[in-house]
């Protein structure tokens, strides 16, 4: 898979997981709408920002990679199985 393709793929995930996962994490984090996002210092965010935009690309590539290695190593237990 190309960079292109990877960068593709993480955002269409991206856009499809995050408004889930926020809400979920509201939920858990700030029931009470007490505290939150707002209340963090401006320089906590940015770093938190800028960590994550690189996370999330890293880790679509690992769940992709995993998928295609899953993908071969059950392509290859048929091959064996139908060998036998």
């Amino acid at each position: 898979m190309t960079d292109k393709e990877l960068k593709i793929r993480a955002l269409s995930e991206f856009t499809r997981e995050a408004p889930r996962k926020f809400d979920l994490g509201v939920a858990e984090h700030n029931p009470k709408g007490d505290k939150g996002l707002w209340r963090m210092s401006e320089s906590q965010l940015v770093n938190a920002q800028k960590e994550v935009i690189d996370m999330w690309h890293y880790t679509v590539t690992l769940e992709h990679k995993l998928k295609e290695q899953n993908a071969l190593i059950l392509q290859l237990k048929r091959t064996i199985a139908n060998h036998e």
